[in-house]
């Protein structure tokens, strides 16, 4: 039964990585036999989890061969990014297709379970909706990206940064009884890192992706994983220390990325030349406040020079950045985050390094957190589909 469940989920992944793929080239890709890849076809098939399509072949005569893909609505997920300053939340099919998304603001110090109260209601107006009820079966699992540090082995958040009411809160136990659920639970920005890639090409290079807003964080995805380290709380470029004789940081280090150089930071170091409520009225000002304007140039000098740290560690052919905030402090921050990279990393003499900026903005984390019940969860636990499915209206 073991062996049968990881030839699957080998399959699967196969399939899932491809836009189409014949039996022959599963088989020469996993070294498995012809006659276990079609016993794994025939039962994912079965599950309504893959569908079967023709491949465009070379030229010649005879029939196009039939090849195998991922069925979109053969299974969904739902995701929530829970951030310091709003939540926001995604249903996604198994194509990577978003098929519902919310995003609410949270209001500062908001509680745990204020927020759980929301997020619960969230998920159950979406539930009771006809074209939701209609697919609960086809329905994975929840997923939560939640700001770290977290404690794999108790799925709880431990010791978090600006968020003091979210101590050992047990997300995955509290949402599950409500839903009858699987419940995953997994850092903000690896969950993001999962979510980017999702909208890459099929194949795509191993990268890193950095979070920027109220929070810094990040992740680095290889192949089809990120890499989560042995505790779960890898690749914390927030607490990258960026000015040794800096602000001491709710971490307890002193200096870090997140307290130097954060939208957190930028408010309260821009504070001393007007009263801005948020980053856009900050950023306004910068225009116009050669004082302010030199405030966001220093955060974007002492982000790139922490990438380049993390760059000469993880030595990967691209950076990806997001983060709900990005777009306001893009302009400024991309180019000195690229030339840094370019000129300063260990690796630049032998290949360049792409910097590119995610195109999901203040959703990435909710949709790592559903793509995460999927790389986690199937191809286990779902029932073979026995009926036909109402379109989506």
């Amino acid at each position: 039964m073991r062996l049968r469940r990881q030839h699957e989920r080998i399959i699967f992944r196969a399939i899932s990585a491809n836009v189409a793929i014949s039996r022959t080239q599963l088989a020469e890709l996993t070294g498995l036999s012809g006659q276990s890849v079609g016993r794994v076809a025939r039962t994912l098939l079965g599950s309504g989890l893959v569908e079967e399509t023709e491949i465009a072949r070379s030229k010649g005569p005879g029939a196009s061969p039939i090849g195998l893909r991922v069925r979109p609505a053969g299974a969904f997920s739902l995701g929530f990014g829970l951030e310091r300053d709003y939540l926001s939340g995604v249903a996604l099919d198994l194509g990577g297709n978003i098929r519902w998304q919310m995003s609410r603001h949270l209001a500062e110090g908001e509680t745990a379970e204020n927020t759980l109260r929301l997020l619960e209601q969230d998920i159950r107006s979406l539930l009771r909706a006809p074209e939701w009820s209609a697919r609960r079966d086809r329905l994975c699992g929840v997923g939560v990206a939640a700001p770290g540090p977290l404690d794999v082995t108790t799925r709880t958040i431990v010791g978090p940064p600006n968020f003091p009411s979210w101590e050992h809160v047990d997300v995955a136990k509290e949402l599950g009884r409500a839903f009858d659920l699987p419940v995953l639970i997994d850092n903000a920005a690896t969950a993001a890192a999962i979510g980017i890639a999702w909208r890459l090409p099929h194949g795509h290079r191993p990268y890193l992706y950095c979070y920027w807003g109220i929070g810094i964080g990040g992740g680095l995805v290889i192949g089809d994983d990120v890499y989560r380290g042995t505790t779960g709380n890898a690749i914390e470029i927030g607490h990258i220390v960026v000015n040794p004789g800096g602000r001491l940081c709710e971490c307890g280090n002193v200096g870090c990325l997140e307290t130097e150089a954060s939208v957190r930071a930028l408010l309260r170091d821009a504070a001393p030349y007007g009263r801005f409520r948020t980053l856009t009225e900050m950023m306004t000002a910068a225009r116009t406040t050669p004082e302010v304007a030199a405030l966001v140039t220093s955060a974007a000098e002492k982000m790139a020079a922490a990438l380049v740290s993390v760059l000469n560690v993880v030595d990967v052919d691209e950076v990806v950045l997001g983060g709900e905030h990005l777009d306001e402090v893009e302009e400024v921050f991309v180019p000195i985050i690229r030339d840094h990279i370019e000129h300063r990393a260990f690796r630049r003499r032998i290949a360049p390094t792409t910097v590119s900026v995610s195109d999901i903005g203040e959703i990435a984390n909710a949709m790592g957190a559903a793509a995460m019940v999927f790389h986690t969860l199937l191809p286990d636990g779902l029932p073979v589909r026995d009926r036909p499915e109402a379109p989506f209206g």
